[in-house]
């Protein structure tokens, strides 16, 4: 009994490593000229927010926590909206060997905003609205990118490319705005500032395959 616990244990702490491993990332809107701040990055853009996606496996089923925020000063809350372009044209072959969706964490229903080939723009082609954001609001997203157990060698060492765009539009705060300030909010609310959609900002997700043998 004393040899099984022990052998759970390190069971235990193996799971936590890696579960550690796992990054969340962060897409924040700074509120400074309708700048978004695109987090952790990587040596393969420096707006890459898919760390979880790299070394991928053949069967694998990894999902990507991405938070959006605003962080702008608290006189303005913002509607932020999120749109893709796809994949880059040396890409399209493989990212359409992958499945990709997207939905908002907090749906329970589990409703899809995005679900398709990862090479595509599907529901995404079009700008879909996150929510209405305070100051300190956020937005949480969950990206699941399923890999196919059929998927061949040939893609070992393979990088994929694909564009997502942000946009936002700032409306002052009223003295009618619920208190405490709701995030995640989809109200339907009168345009009172100029729309900022000239500061959408490319992103960049990046997929790195490689091929390797499962163990047993």
């Amino acid at each position: 009994m004393k040899k099984l616990f022990s052998l759970l244990a390190a069971a235990v702490i193996s799971l936590s490593l890696i579960m550690s491993v796992s990054a969340d990332s962060n897409v924040t809107y700074s509120g400074n000229s309708g700048d978004f701040i695109f987090t952790p990055g990587s040596e393969h853009s420096p707006t890459d927010l898919f760390e979880n996606f790299k070394n991928v496996l053949p069967g694998d089923s990894i999902i990507q926590p991405i938070t959006v925020k605003n962080n702008a000063d608290n006189k303005v809350k913002v509607k932020i909206y999120m749109r893709s372009l796809g994949a880059h044209e040396n890409s399209k072959d493989f990212l359409s060997q992958l499945n990709l969706k997207v939905r908002k964490s907090a749906d329970n229903d589990m409703a899809y905003m995005f679900d398709a080939a990862a090479s595509e723009t599907a529901q995404l082609t079009d700008w879909v609205e996150l929510g209405t954001l305070y100051s300190g609001g956020v937005v949480n997203l969950d990206v699941q990118l399923d890999v196919p157990t059929s998927l061949s060698n040939e893609y070992s060492d393979k990088i994929g490319y694909l564009d997502w765009e942000f946009k936002v539009e700032e409306f002052p705060v009223s003295p009618q705005d619920p208190k405490p300030p709701q995030t995640g909010d989809n109200t339907q609310l009168w345009l009172w500032a100029s729309l900022m959609a000239g500061s959408a900002l490319l992103i960049v997700l990046v997929i790195v395959f490689t091929r390797k043998k499962r163990e047993e």
